[in-house]
């Protein structure tokens, strides 16, 4: 792998940091965005043309501020790289399964996105502003659409990883782990390392859109016992009840053949995850 020049967008977040330990792992020669990715003037100040831009900031509130930062920045960010003439070599957007939210699972590439949250929306219209420039600027474009993200360094304020951190507080607390629906609904839960490695690879990934998910559904009850299990907690799991909803489905799980075509697998499992991050609050 050559030694590209990158920029990181989000390079302090979860996944941004252990992103950014990895490419400096390999010795790239790596910039960390320092601004306000919604403005243009930010953009210039450090675009210097022929590196690869890895977007990884992104917010998940439910409100406008989805869209002005996961979406509005993208197009800021071409505005201010067409008007200065100082073009990226290469981008890797990172999107979400959120785009797939009403879509029957598998959830595969092609399939037409139909995501009924806010957030779903903001990273769905963020890949067409990136597609629509790339296509008109012959930008390499990379999408990479996580499932929900596992591990060490899990922000408390996240709403990106379910219900990981708060179970794993009540658990160390001694208090009841609440459950919603039935405590069957499945996700097809990442480590975080491998999304790295998706990450990495999307340097030679050719165009186009690939899922990055665990490849085995665990359902809310087996994630609630691993907490308590990993914590050696004698928390109570209440299952509260309540029907599936457009915005907390049944069922998440995405097809990944594509990127197992290009060489990447998972190397670690959704339990795995769940202990490192264990370890890391206990």
């Amino acid at each position: 792998m050559s030694k590209e020049g990158i920029i990181i967008t989000g390079g302090t977040g979860f996944i941004g940091v252990h992103t950014q330990n990895a490419l400096e792992e390999l010795e790239h020669d790596l910039t960390l965005f320092n601004g306000d990715i919604r403005k243009s003037s930010d953009w210039e100040e450090q675009l210097v043309g022929g590196e690869v831009i890895y977007l990884l900031a992104g917010v998940r509130t439910e409100t406008l501020t989805d869209l002005e930062v996961n979406a509005q920045s993208i197009d800021s960010m071409f505005e201010a790289a067409f008007r200065i003439n100082k073009l990226p070599k290469k981008l890797i957007l990172v999107s979400s399964q959120a785009v797939y939210m009403s879509n029957i699972p598998p959830f595969k590439e092609l399939d037409l996105p139909k995501p009924t949250t806010v957030y779903g929306k903001s990273k769905l219209l963020a890949e067409q502003i990136a597609q629509e420039w790339s296509q008109r600027l012959n930008i390499p474009l990379v999408i990479l659409r996580y499932s929900t993200v596992l591990g060490r360094g899990i922000r408390e304020t996240s709403r990106m990883s379910g219900p990981l951190m708060g179970w794993t507080k009540a658990a160390l607390a001694c208090e009841p782990l609440k459950v919603f629906q039935d405590g069957n609904q499945s996700r097809d839960y990442i480590h975080v390392s491998d999304v790295v490695s998706a990450n990495i690879l999307g340097i030679n990934l050719p165009d186009g859109i690939y899922n990055v998910g665990g490849g085995v559904p665990t359902r809310l009850l087996e994630l609630a016992n691993w907490v308590k299990e990993f914590t050696n907690s004698d928390s109570e799991i209440i299952v509260l009840g309540g029907e599936p909803t457009q915005t907390d489905p049944k069922k998440m799980f995405s097809d990944t053949s594509r990127l197992l075509s290009r060489g990447w697998k998972p190397q670690k499992s959704a339990r795995e995850a769940v202990a490192e991050f264990v370890a890391s609050l206990g």
